[in-house]
């Protein structure tokens, strides 16, 4: 476990003078629709970027200590568009491939994607975008690097890990087709942008200690809608765009070839009698 991992166990202490216990998730949950999620463990994290060994843009700083004191789900691809087919009735992405991550979903399509789940009897609910915070955390896997396979300046290394701009090919591929992070996460960097739930801010002067997405005094456009903020990078960038403090903002009704979502979940747990 990496050392900036809290034990979930240690969270749950409490439960002993309760004369109760929780039973523990799966590591892995499966739905019908075939999409796995990776059970994320409870933890801390140095959110954004160290300037003192990394080139860093100004809406990365400052680095902050984030505490997410409850595990959750994340799913270990992007929603691919076989996914989306099955849950919208439509594949809004230009690059037509099931197995690829569906793209030209705006943060307003992303949400509507999250309500439909969530409607589903058949998929047992607690579908939502992820914070930023939890996106960033379980993309690291405790690493402290650009990316969670370290510092990135060797080509083939990236390559290896990363589509991007000089891997790609000059369009996205299907999902699970580089290495995994040490969570069992796939395509954290680069292939397609992945929203998440907050609004965009300047910079991290403000924003929450403890995980949860950061919706109020957002940046807003002209006619007043609240941006939102995108991770991870996407095939047509140069690898800098993939790392695992960078961020974006853009319209949440912006809709491109570059942009698609992962899901998380919320971890429902068993209180188990002693």
């Amino acid at each position: 476990m990496p050392p900036s991992v809290l034990p979930l166990g240690t969270l749950l202490v409490g439960l002993l003078f309760t004369g109760a216990s929780l039973a523990a998730p799966p590591a892995t949950d499966t739905n019908a629709l075939g999409m796995t999620f990776r059970l994320i463990p409870a933890g801390s994290v140095q959110m954004g970027c160290d300037t003192t060994r990394q080139r860093c843009d100004k809406g990365e700083q400052p680095v902050h200590r984030v505490t997410i004191a409850q595990p959750f789900y994340l799913a270990e691809t992007e929603v691919t568009q076989r996914q989306w087919q099955a849950v919208m009735g439509e594949n809004p992405s230009h690059f037509k491939d099931p197995d690829n991550p569906v793209e030209q979903v705006s943060w307003e399509d992303a949400q509507a994607f999250v309500r439909a789940l969530n409607q589903r009897p058949d998929l047992g609910g607690g579908y939502r975008l992820p914070s930023e915070a939890e996106w960033e955390y379980a993309t690291r896997a405790g690493a402290q690097t650009d990316y969670w396979f370290g510092d990135g300046e060797d080509e083939r290394v990236l390559s290896r890990h990363i589509w991007h701009v000089f891997s790609s090919r000059e369009q996205p591929h299907p999902v699970a087709s580089k290495p995994a992070n040490p969570w069992g996460l796939y395509e954290v960097h680069g292939n397609v942008w992945e929203w998440v739930a907050d609004c965009a801010h300047p910079d991290y002067v403000g924003a929450p200690s403890d995980g949860s997405a950061w919706t109020q005094d957002c940046q807003r456009m002209r006619d007043g809608t609240p941006m939102r903020i995108a991770r991870g990078g996407a095939w047509y960038l140069y690898p800098n765009g993939a790392r695992s403090a960078f961020r974006f903002r853009y319209g949440p009704d912006i809709r491109h070839y570059g942009f698609g979502l992962r899901l998380a979940r919320s971890v429902e747990t068993e209180t188990v009698e002693r």
